[in-house]
């Protein structure tokens, strides 16, 4: 017998709106249940609007179609229905509109919200931007209110600051007896001396046409390893003071150690930027003293004036405020190393210096000190009012006076910077003693006088300090427990007891009880401290980067050497402009300029300028940032000496792109003129400095190298021409036989750098 299976009829899902026909959609799907049950696809038929819709897939709940691919013609317009029809009994689905699809209601009402949202949205955004401007705008415009006021009280500040150094200035000047120069300049020789020589400014020059031979020396010092960099430092100062009275020639050999210096860089790819940078050769040190020696007349009749109103300038806007004796850390710098953070009650007092007892017809001078100044720094302002226009090698040291104070006519008191009325912190610092420790009132009379044993007489002194025409020399420094030498080194008294005056060296800050200062505060006392003496700097670097002056024409040296270095460009194929910068500025500017705004007493008859190093070091920082060609991006951690003149920058690079453009612009030197000038050089400074000296210092470094200087000798068919080997042999046979005679080793150089390699032997040094 046959079975008969029953199943539920077959149901299709109404579509839930009509659906619309896109352009390559090929199925329509159509949702129901029980599809498969009791039908197969044979049992099934689909139309859109009467159209077959061709069956391509059947499931349970689910089957496909591909519809007509264009709406089958309707009366009326209407959009054709979907018929699935199943066995006999058919079903509608819904429409399938061929027409592009129109929002629905729902969806418009969706959209329509989200609008509202947004505009919700941005009104209030619009809202809390508005706010938030307007508070960002008031904050502004309090922060500029402020910032202007600080400037405003800054600029004020800084321009009496100037009005008064410029007054003070004049009124030094004008005061000055007749004939009395202005700028204390060194005499030649001692300023040659101090630059090639800093650490024994006593010096030397003879070597001649020989140059073979100093070629041969030379190269065959660097050749060796163990030649060190001071050694090549050295030798290079001493040649140029033993060639000083034949510029002509040692010009030559310069250049000659030039090209040879260029073409190793060359060859060995090095970064031909660094080149002069530092003195690492023979060549760089002797290029550098090249420079010093036909410089000196420039610096005398023009930018030397400049270099001295700044030193004068800093030096006097420093002791309008407290600086610690020990720390060196001042009120007013432009270093932010070497600022006094912490704050301070101080009084300015005006006291007066009496004159000699052998000179009562001198008035009493003036001194403007402070009362938190050491006793040594007081005698060091009184020193500068007293002997003004004596030269500082000519001056009574402060270590060799005592300061007197008058209290009546009977009554004196000795003041000291350490003394048994000395304070002692708890923690055992002992505190230097100030004029405001011993209660010295405004217009106080006080008095230098000798100290025991002291070998300066004060009354020719005062003699000198008015007619300017004795002169001292000074006397041994008497040994005393402790002198304010300005070096926290020496912050111990004979006890041990730990020294200091304002701040404590290990704390580089402000003592108990003593405020801190904000970063803001004393960053614009370094605005107002560079405000003050702008146009003193403006004034160095203008006259240090200028080509034409009514008081002193280029130095040919400079326009000589700079197309010297031009043609060693072309030669080597560098067309990198940046390179030939970098290659003049590392040779005058860096190596020159730079070493005498940080050593002014390299120029000048002055005292060693450690107080105002810090000053000095930033204008110098200042000079080598303009001669970058790079364009650092300054950030608020930058260092505050760049920050300081990130302004100015701009002008001051203009001012060297323009000077080196008009050097190369100007005419050229030719050798012969330049011969001319170099002979006139030699001939205006013939016998400036001691010949044996010198040659005894070479004679060491030439007994330690005979054996491979005459190996290259013999080696060379120039020098066997000449018989040089011979010569050296003779020269160096007779130096050892005058040694065992004579003492070369003299004073001059036996004070300062004997070099201590490890190739010379000690019982030459």
């Amino acid at each position: 017998s046959r079975q008969l299976e029953v199943y539920q009829n077959p149901r299709i899902d109404q579509f839930a709106e009509t659906r619309f026909y896109r352009p390559g959609d090929n199925y329509l799907t159509i949702n129901g249940e029980d599809l498969n049950v009791g039908a197969m696809e044979r049992d099934i038929k689909i139309t859109v609007g009467g159209v077959d819709c061709q069956l391509t897939a059947l499931a349970r709940k689910v089957l496909t179609c591909k519809p007509p691919t264009e709406k089958p013609p309707l009366e009326g317009g209407l959009q054709p229905e979907v018929v699935v029809k199943i066995g006999n009994v058919s079903y509608t689905a819904g429409q399938l509109s061929y027409d592009s699809p129109s929002l629905t209601s729902s969806v418009v009402v969706v959209i329509l919200a989200c609008i509202a949202a947004m505009l919700v949205c941005f009104v209030c955004l619009a809202i809390m931007y508005r706010r938030k401007t307007n508070s960002h705008q008031r904050q502004m415009k309090y922060l500029k209110t402020q910032m202007d006021t600080i400037e405003m009280k800054v600029a004020t500040e800084c321009k009496e600051a100037f009005a008064e150094l410029q007054t003070s200035l004049n009124q030094y000047t004008a005061d000055l007896p007749l004939g009395t120069p202005i700028v204390p300049f060194l005499e030649y020789k001692d300023y040659c001396a101090r630059v090639l020589f800093p650490n024994n400014p006593h010096n030397h020059p003879v070597l001649r046409d020989l140059e073979t031979f100093f070629l041969t020396m030379v190269r065959t010092m660097e050749a060796n390893k163990y030649f060190l960099g001071k050694d090549r430092v050295y030798v290079g100062s001493l040649v140029m003071v033993v060639l000083q009275e034949k510029m002509g020639y040692c010009t030559e050999m310069l250049k000659q150690l030039l090209r040879e210096l260029i073409d190793r860089t060359v060859e060995k790819k090095f970064q031909p930027k660094i080149l002069f940078r530092r003195s690492e050769s023979v060549a760089e040190r002797m290029l550098a003293a090249w420079f010093t020696f036909l410089m000196h007349d420039y610096l005398r009749n023009y930018a030397g004036k400049r270099l001295y109103d700044l030193y004068w300038g800093i030096k006097q806007q420093m002791e309008k405020g407290p600086q610690d004796a020990i720390t060196l850390e001042a009120r007013y710098s432009l270093s932010e190393e070497k600022l006094l953070r912490a704050t301070f009650e101080y009084k300015e007092l005006t006291i007066f210096i009496a004159a000699d007892s052998m000179t009562y017809t001198q008035p009493d001078m003036p001194v403007r000190v402070l009362d938190c100044d050491t006793i040594t720094q007081v005698k060091e302002k009184c020193l500068d009012a007293k002997y003004r226009t004596v030269p500082y090698s000519d001056r009574p040291n402060a270590n060799d006076l005592d300061l007197e104070w008058r209290t009546g006519i009977n009554g004196r008191m000795v003041l000291q910077d350490i003394d048994a009325t000395s304070r002692v912190e708890p923690n055992g610092w002992k505190r230097l003693n100030t004029l405001a420790h011993y209660n010295v009132p405004n217009n106080a009379v006080l008095m230098l006088v000798a100290r025991q044993n002291s070998l300066y007489n004060l009354s020719l002194l005062s003699e000198r300090s008015e007619k300017s025409t004795l002169s001292l020399k000074n006397s041994p420094t008497l040994s005393r427990p402790w002198v304010g030498t300005n070096s926290s080194s020496n912050s111990k008294d004979a006890e041990g007891q730990k020294l200091f005056h304002l701040v404590k060296p290990t704390e580089h800050g402000p003592s108990e009880n003593q405020e801190k200062m904000v970063t803001e505060i004393y960053l614009t006392r370094l605005l107002m401290m560079k405000g003050t003496l702008q146009k003193f700097i403006n004034d160095l670097l203008e006259s240090i980067f200028s080509t034409a002056s009514r008081s002193a024409p280029l130095p040919a040296a400079i326009k000589y050497m700079f197309d010297f270095m031009d043609e060693q460009a072309l030669e080597h194929g560098i067309t990198d402009a940046e390179v030939v910068h970098a290659w003049k500025s590392n040779a005058l500017p860096l190596r020159f300029w730079v070493n005498l705004i940080k050593n002014p007493h390299f120029v000048f008859d002055i005292q060693k300028p450690t107080k105002v190093e810090g000053c000095l070091s930033v204008v110098a920082q200042t000079l080598m940032d303009a001669c970058s060609t790079q364009d650092h991006q300054l950030t608020k951690d930058s260092p505050s000496s760049k920050l300081l003149f990130a302004k100015d920058m701009y002008q001051y690079r203009d001012w060297v792109d323009s000077y080196y453009s008009d050097i190369a612009r100007l005419p050229p030197i030719s050798d012969q003129d330049m011969a001319a000038l170099l002979n006139e050089e030699s001939r205006v400074h013939r016998g400036q400095f001691h010949v044996f000296s010198a040659l005894n210092e070479l004679y060491k470094y030439l007994d330690q190298y005979k054996d491979p200087i005459m190996d290259a000798l013999e080696h060379n068919e120039h020098a066997q021409a000449s018989r040089l080997p011979g010569r050296l042999q003779d020269m160096l046979a007779l130096m050892e036989s005058d040694q065992s005679r004579t003492d070369y080793d003299s004073s001059t150089l036996g004070l300062g750098y004997n070099s201590n390699s490890r190739l010379m032997p000690r019982e030459r040094l």
